[in-house]
């Protein structure tokens, strides 16, 4: 996956989820995460982390803005 730039929705559809579902699975609030993916707010690095290990997906391949 190197160099592929992926958001949140598209994080969610890799694993076949939701995003609540995919908030869920990495510890972060579902509403904070489906506003990050809206464009209303910022994504935490520790958010970023989280979404990172579990999708296997490196940090700097994480689009946290639109």
């Amino acid at each position: 996956m190197e160099g592929v730039m992926l958001n949140v929705k598209a994080l969610a559809a890799m694993k076949d989820m939701t995003i609540t579902e995919l908030a869920d699975s990495c510890g972060i609030n579902p509403n904070h995460l489906k506003q990050v993916s809206a464009g209303n707010v910022t994504m935490t690095g520790e958010d970023l982390k989280r979404l990172s290990k579990f999708t296997g997906v490196p940090g700097e391949n994480i689009v946290t803005d639109y």
